[in-house]
C-alpha cells in the first residue's frame, strides 16, 4: 500500500470516528433535552400539588377531603417515574460507548506549537460536563 493510499485511509478512519461521536454527542444531548423538560414539569406538578393544598387548607379541608390531591399526587408520580427512565436511558447510552482504546484522534494528532514557542493546548472539557444543572436535585414529596 502506497503512502497516500495509507493517509487517505486514516483520513477516512479518522472521519468515521468523527462521525460516530458526533452521533453519540447529538444523542446525549437530546436525552439531557428532554429530561430538563420533564425535570421542568415535574416542578408544574409539584406547584400544582402545592396549589392544590394551599386551598383545600385555606378553607380548613384538608385533612378531609386529602383524596382532591391524588389526581395531582398521581401527576407527580408520574413525571418522576418518566425522569427516572430518562436517566436510566442515558446513563445507559454512556455505558455504550466504546472503552477508550488509546486510538483516538487526540492520540494520534501532532501538537502544534503556537506562535510563541511555548507548545501548550488548551484543556479538553471532561466527557459528559455539558450544561450542568445546579445542584442537580429536583424537590421531593412530602
Amino acid at each position: 500500500m502506497g503512502f497516500l493510499d495509507k493517509i487517505k485511509q486514516q483520513a477516512t478512519d479518522v472521519a468515521s470516528t468523527v462521525v460516530e461521536k458526533t452521533q453519540e454527542t447529538a444523542k446525549t444531548g437530546q436525552l439531557q433535552m428532554q429530561l430538563r423538560n420533564l425535570r421542568s414539569e415535574e416542578k408544574e406538578a409539584f406547584e400544582a400539588l402545592g396549589r392544590a393544598a394551599f386551598t383545600l387548607h385555606q378553607e380548613g379541608r384538608l385533612g378531609e377531603e386529602a383524596a382532591d390531591l391524588d389526581a395531582a399526587v398521581a401527576a407527580v408520580k408520574d413525571v418522576q417515574s418518566r425522569i427516572v427512565d430518562k436517566e436510566a436511558e442515558i446513563a445507559a447510552l454512556k455505558d455504550e460507548e466504546p472503552a477508550e482504546t488509546g486510538d483516538t484522534v487526540e492520540s494520534s494528532a501532532e501538537e502544534v506549537v503556537d506562535a510563541a514557542g511555548s507548545g501548550t493546548t488548551a484543556p479538553a472539557p471532561e466527557p459528559g460536563d455539558t450544561n450542568a444543572t445546579a445542584g442537580g436535585e429536583r424537590p421531593t414529596a412530602m
